[in-house]
């Protein structure tokens, strides 16, 4: 266990010790996310915090600055997006095929994109 995974197993120790204490949660929450890369968590953790101290402004910047990293993110992956699909109609175009096939195909990538998207608002609810 390395010195990282140690300092974790201590923050979770202390949260269940402690469960309603909003610091340790925020606290665990910077950690996730500056050790652990792990936004989605640390969102979920600054969102307990707040449950518990809904007035804290260190807590709201916090999770602002999360929530528009994942933002950003989100948006990176819808641009990344519209240039494959800008490029697939460019292909079926050039090559001449207007299928059926190549419409489905196209519609299932735009699902995919639309239910990444649910699966983002639902980490921010």
């Amino acid at each position: 266990m390395n010195r990282t995974d140690k300092i974790e197993h201590e923050y979770i120790k202390a949260i269940k010790l402690n469960p309603v204490n909003a610091s340790l949660y925020n606290d665990y929450a910077v950690f996730l996310n500056k050790y652990r890369k792990d936004d989605i968590m640390a969102i979920r953790y600054l969102n307990k915090a707040l449950k518990f101290n809904p007035d804290n402004k260190v807590y709201k910047t916090n999770l602002n600055i999360l929530l528009k990293k994942q933002s950003r993110k989100i948006e990176n992956r819808k641009n990344m997006f519209l240039l494959f699909l800008t490029g697939v109609i460019a292909w079926i175009g050039y090559m001449g095929y207007t299928n059926m096939m190549n419409i489905m195909s196209l519609f299932i990538l735009a699902q995919l994109v639309l239910n990444s998207r649910r699966t983002m608002n639902k980490i921010y609810n």
